[in-house]
């Protein structure tokens, strides 16, 4: 048997005795770790094998330090999960929800391997770079941030090419190459950033067949960034 994937979306800090969300902000975080945590574990995973998580915030500045407080608490010094944070304006009611996917490891899988070639920039909260399957590459969101002095590039168009460079590299690190590309999810502040992208994109692809897009518009990104690129990557 081979390795496989669950995806679930949408999590929330709801007591299930209630049906309920959690008030206090710390609690109701924890509990959608909990359940998802929980989720995953009754279909034959888990919590160390979590392959990528995307959260959606209300307030990037706020929300994001609770959601690493509550990572550290559950997963301690780590290694942490490949995670992607944006902020939106679409949450309704509440101010996080949570998408995670998990592996169902085969037989014979290997542990995951978490990715952070030296080279690269140091993240400096609760993810990593990029996490190796099996048979798969997941990179977190990348941003574009300079390796040599963790800082992020000046300029839209070097920012973004900075962007595909750090994914690029993570995704070599693990052993694909960047056309290896499966899924791309990309988030941006404006829509005037997707002619850049495409632009950069070609560099990339060349002549080979690009794959599959998602495209989100956000409201904001971390540290007032402009775009985020995540990717996942076959195996051969």
């Amino acid at each position: 048997m081979t390795e496989s994937f669950i995806t679930l979306t949408g999590q929330r800090g709801l007591d299930l005795a209630t049906g309920e969300l959690i008030a206090e902000p710390q609690n109701r975080v924890r509990q959608i770790f909990t359940n998802m945590f929980a989720a995953a574990q009754e279909s034959g995973s888990g919590i160390n094998e979590t392959v990528r998580l995307v959260v959606y915030v209300a307030d990037m500045s706020r929300d994001r330090i609770i959601v690493n407080d509550i990572q550290k608490e559950l997963l301690g010094e780590g290694p942490y999960p490949p995670r992607t944070i944006i902020e939106v304006d679409y949450l309704g009611d509440d101010f996080i929800e949570i998408d995670g996917t998990f592996r169902l490891p085969g037989e014979t899988s290997d542990a995951l391997e978490f990715l952070a070639p030296a080279e690269a920039f140091k993240p400096t909260a609760t993810w990593s770079l990029g996490v190796k399957t099996d048979t798969h590459v997941f990179v977190s969101g990348m941003r574009g941030i300079n390796p040599e002095n963790d800082q992020l590039v000046i300029g839209e168009a070097p920012r973004i090419r900075q962007a595909f460079e750090n994914m690029q590299m993570i995704a070599q690190a693990g052993g694909a190459e960047i056309t290896d590309a499966i899924s791309l999810v990309l988030y941006l502040t404006a829509e005037k950033y997707l002619e850049i992208f495409e632009a950069l994109q070609k560099n990339y692809w060349g002549d080979k067949m690009l794959p599959p897009l998602e495209i989100n518009i956000v409201t904001a990104l971390n540290d007032d960034d402009i775009v985020e690129i995540e990717g996942t990557f076959g195996l051969t």
